[in-house]
This record gives structure tokens, sequence and C-alpha cells, in this order.
């Protein structure tokens, strides 16, 4: 083959390879062009995944602030009984107490009545003693 013949084949064979290879170019751009939106639609997910997971993580950290733990909440809970029980023992000893003092009352008012009586039936002289 001569170089003519070779023009002539090359002239001829050129726009049955490069349309297609035209089309290819535009068709992998296209895909290039679509991979690069999705991957910057997947970079705009994941951006907000990552905020709404350091929302999550504060807002797990202030709920830790705000409520004790089982440990804290037992020693609490047991300082609190042992004022419970401190206050139920005086309760008790100012109840027994007071019933104490109620019988001591009452005690020194029957021994009064029975001195004043006494006093009534024993007075010297006949003086009455009320």
């Amino acid at each position: 083959m001569d170089w003519e013949h070779m023009g002539i084949v090359v002239g001829a064979l050129s726009p049955l390879v490069g349309v297609p290879l035209v089309l290819i170019t535009l068709y992998l751009r296209t895909i290039r062009d679509h991979q690069d939106h999705a991957m910057s639609i997947i970079c705009r997910r994941i951006e907000v995944i990552e905020s709404s997971i350091r929302d999550v993580l504060k807002s797990t950290a202030d709920f830790d602030r705000e409520y004790a733990t089982k440990e804290e909440w037992v020693r609490e809970s047991m300082l609190a009984r042992q004022n419970l029980d401190r206050l139920t023992n005086m309760v008790t000893r100012i109840q027994t107490e007071l019933e104490n003092g109620h019988s001591i009352v009452a005690e020194l008012g029957r021994m009064t009545t029975a001195i004043v009586e006494l006093a009534k039936k024993h007075s010297p002289c006949g003086i009455d003693a009320s």
C-alpha cells in the first residue's frame, strides 16, 4: 500500500473511529460528573452525620452531668436513709419523753390532790385548808 491509499483509508475510517471515540469521551465525562455529584452528596451526608454524632455526644455528656450514676444514687439513698433513721430515733425519743412527762404530771397531780386531802383531814385547830 502506498501513502495515498493509506490517506484514503485513514480519511474514510476517521469518522468511523472519531465519532464513537467522541461519544465514549462524552459518556465517560458524564459518568465522572455524576460520580462527582454523588460524592459531594455523600460528603455532605457524612458531615451531617458527624455533626449529629457530636450533638448526641454533647447531649450524653450533659445528661451524665445532670443525673447521678448508680453508685452516687446508692450513696445518696443510704445517706438519706441514715438521716431518716436519725430523725425517727429523735421523734421516738421526744415522744417517749412527752409520754413520761405526761405520766409525771399526772403523778404530780395525784400527789398534790392527796396532799391537799391529807391537809384537809389533818389540819390543826380545825382550820379548813381549802
